[in-house]
């Protein structure tokens, strides 16, 4: 499902655009496909797994701010995707591949899609009528934390303004875990400590558990389903703030 090309090529001659994607010109959506993309863009059953619970709503906007300020999300706004020239931090140049990279590894579907695929289909119809307003063809600001290192010293008050904004639509509230996405998502920051106690661990190593964790992810191979946040989403300050809130008395 490259912008302008390869698999953009086969979703027009599957009849779901009405013109040549090829030509900058023509976006004419099918409204229907449009509209059930918008539904699958919604639903963790597009996995086809049991135990996923993640949609794509779940780590991205469709649109920028339409989230707010009271939830801080890892993936990047879809509104414009299908012009980009590049995702994942610019570890993909294809739309289709980076979307099914996010299917394997944070949603756990084994199988890809195709070009072919009627899902694949409606989800570019969708993502293809999302109005870009103006903005540049050029990927979105992500900028993955290779390199593990300890965070500043934080405020533990906004700390847990953090929490709730980038960790609780998932890991549910601190230290209770309540309203958490699944049950095996770990009640922050206690089972984690839990799981790394004191002894076996330092300090600092407890630290860097969260920070990799937060900064890696699936993204580079760290176990489970979560996504990474990059420092554009989630700053240096930012994650000093968290820890500092989750070492807290």
């Amino acid at each position: 499902m490259r912008a302008r090309g390869g698999v953009v090529a086969a979703l027009a001659c599957a009849a779901l655009l009405g013109g040549c994607p090829g030509d900058p010109e023509i976006r004419v959506v099918d409204a229907t496909a449009a509209e059930h993309g918008a539904a699958l863009f919604r639903d963790p059953s597009i996995a086809g797994s049991r135990f996923n619970r993640y949609a794509c709503s779940t780590c991205h906007e469709a649109k920028p701010g339409e989230a707010g300020d009271a939830i801080l999300l890892p993936g990047a706004p879809l509104a414009g995707a299908v012009d980009r020239p590049s995702y994942w931090g610019g570890q993909e140049v294809d739309l289709l591949g980076a979307i099914n990279h996010c299917l394997y590894f944070f949603m756990m579907k084994d199988e890809p899609w195709t070009a072919d695929d009627g899902d694949a289909q409606a989800m570019y119809a969708y993502l293809e009528s999302l109005p870009a307003d103006g903005a540049a063809a050029e990927p979105a600001p992500f900028t993955p934390v290779y390199a593990l290192r300890e965070p500043p010293p934080g405020n533990a008050g906004r700390g847990e303004i953090i929490h709730e904004r980038a960790c609780a639509s998932c890991h549910g509230r601190a230290r209770s875990g309540q309203g958490r996405l699944v049950d095996w998502a770990p009640v922050l920051p206690d089972e984690t400590f839990e799981d790394h106690p004191l002894g076996e661990y330092t300090e600092a190593e407890r630290r860097l558990v969260f920070v990799e964790k937060v900064r890696h992810g699936g993204f580079v191979g760290y176990g489970g389903q979560m996504p990474p946040f990059s420092i554009e989403v989630l700053s240096e300050q930012d994650l000093g703030d968290l820890l500092t809130f989750y070492h807290q008395p």
